[in-house]
């Protein structure tokens, strides 16, 4: 009798436990179903930082000439010869992006808000003025 009800009891302890497991199967498959959206940003996302750490040699270089040499004119000079450079490491086997901006390159873009918030205009030059004072 008394192995009887023992295992009476461990059989519906097994199907306790069971349906628990069936539960949290359940539960995980709906959590994987909503991660999927995230795992196809994560790939972008790493898709374009590789794409982009590729071209930080070039990126920085450019910015760094900006930095130097090209601080005190105005923003169609300063693109104007960046342009030229690009063109140059283009040609040279450099890799480097389309159209580097200091903001991508040197830029926090916390910093930039509160700066913007303080009174700094939004547009790039006044950025990238901004970005070349503090990193003087």
């Amino acid at each position: 009798q008394n192995a009887l009800a023992n295992a009476k009891q461990k059989k519906l302890d097994l199907e306790t436990q069971a349906s628990m497991c069936d539960t949290k199967i359940v539960r995980a498959n709906q959590l994987l179903d909503g991660l999927g959206g995230e795992r196809s940003r994560w790939t972008d996302f790493s898709s374009q930082l590789s794409e982009r750490y590729e071209k930080l040699t070039g990126d920085v270089l450019v910015s760094s000439g900006l930095l130097a040499y090209l601080g005190p004119f105005t923003a169609v000079y300063r693109q104007k010869q960046m342009g030229l450079w690009v063109a140059a490491m283009k040609k040279n086997n450099i890799p480097c992006s389309d159209s580097p901006t200091l903001t991508n390159t040197l830029g926090d873009l916390v910093k930039i808000r509160q700066w913007n918030i303080d009174g700094l205009p939004t547009d790039g030059f006044s950025i990238d003025n901004g970005i070349i004072v503090f990193n003087a």
